[in-house]
């Protein structure tokens, strides 16, 4: 089981980056993989064709997972909207695959895109316990 670990990257300092998603894959049950988008990117400036070979390879880690983790922290979305993220969630739901969005920003939270295709939680744990739940019998 792949769950891609959709969050932001650009603008954040690599503890923001990597800190939720390595605590998601250490909680996740045996079995169940995190998948982390910012593997293989290349410090340096943004070029078109650098920009095309992220989503190109962010949309396909998503079509090849079995579900979408989103962490939207209203700290990170104030200084910068995770504009990639919200294309990650929607993929997923285009996909039909199960999201899971963590956010204590109620614009997010309330936002009809975040509302009615994905599950939403408070706490990261909560949304873990509710992934291990609904993967782990199939495991």
């Amino acid at each position: 089981i792949n769950i891609y670990l959709a969050g932001p990257i650009e603008g954040c300092d690599n503890n923001e980056i990597n800190d939720w998603r390595n605590k998601a894959k250490n909680n996740f049950l045996y079995g169940i993989k995190g998948i982390n988008p910012y593997r293989a990117e290349e410090v340096g400036e943004m070029t078109l064709e650098k920009s095309k070979r992220i989503i190109t390879k962010n949309f396909m880690d998503v079509k090849r997972c079995d579900g979408i983790l989103a962490m939207l922290p209203k700290e990170i979305n104030d200084r910068r909207p995770s504009y990639g993220t919200t294309f990650e969630i929607a993929w997923g739901y285009m996909l039909q695959k199960p999201v899971w969005i963590i956010t204590d920003d109620d614009f997010v939270r309330n936002h009809p895109l975040m509302k009615y295709s994905s599950m939403m939680f408070k706490e990261m744990d909560d949304a873990i316990d509710h992934i291990n739940v609904i993967f782990g019998e199939y495991l």
